[in-house]
């Protein structure tokens, strides 16, 4: 299981991926599971358990079976990529990350990453990579990865796709070798599972996922009492902010 805390004024928000373990903390601090693979053995939960959606690839398969099942587009955009000099890597530079997401989101209308905020609760679960070409970001993702379970989950993903200056095509091409060279790197780190997250209400996204051989599946996610109402409080007080202005 991947603990992840984050502070949020008085309160810590306490963040558990693949795993159920009850805390005593739960009565009273907001805490969320997510992305358990079944239901908890005990009936026991003192929230709200919801279902939600993600994709999944096995990676038990020899890497030469796993490229293989890529989609025929999927698999010449990545030799294209290739022929071109894309050059991918795994850096632990969380700042570099963050500058670069940040960048993409601002021209998507995403929320930003403040790097302070991060350093407080990414710690070596967490994976940095990108994809560059004659020196020139053009994809980066992080990921955060559980041993335990043999489970990688893709967390954020940014490109220059968005940006008029680069061809749209040639950041798609990186972009699928970036994923290609992420899938070698945890195979043979010994991970099971490659989680490409969830894909509802974007056009296109569960397509482009199941191109690389991954399947979607249902998982579990419990929320605690003090969770839900924070969510709550959170959302009528964006709302009372947006009647203001």
């Amino acid at each position: 299981m991947v603990t992840i805390k984050k502070k949020r004024g008085f309160f810590t928000l306490t963040e558990n991926w693949f795993g159920y373990q009850f805390n005593w903390t739960d009565f009273f601090m907001p805490a969320c599971y997510k992305g358990l693979r079944q239901k908890k053995n005990s009936s026991f939960f003192w929230g709200v358990k919801r279902q939600s959606k993600t994709v999944v690839l096995s990676l038990t398969e020899p890497l030469d079976v796993l490229f293989a099942n890529f989609s025929t587009s999927h698999k010449r955009y990545i030799k294209k990529a290739q022929s071109e000099g894309v050059q991918c890597y795994s850096k632990n530079d969380r700042s570099l990350f963050v500058q670069f997401y940040n960048e993409f989101a601002k021209r998507k209308g995403l929320y930003t990453l403040k790097t302070n905020r991060l350093e407080e609760f990414c710690g070596s679960e967490w994976n940095y990579f990108f994809a560059s070409l004659n020196g020139q970001l053009l994809a980066a993702h992080s990921y955060i990865e559980d041993k335990e379970t043999g489970i990688v989950r893709l967390m954020e993903s940014a490109s220059m796709r968005l940006d008029d200056q680069y061809d749209a095509s040639k950041i798609a091409q990186a972009n699928k070798l970036l994923h290609h060279y992420e899938i070698k790197y945890f195979k043979e780190r010994g991970l099971l599972r490659y989680d490409f997250g969830g894909w509802e209400n974007i056009p296109g996204l569960l397509e482009f996922k199941k191109g690389f051989g991954a399947q979607p599946i249902i998982v579990f996610d419990y929320y605690n009492y003090p969770f839900v109402i924070k969510s709550k409080l959170e959302g009528i007080l964006s709302a009372l902010k947006k009647n203001i202005r």
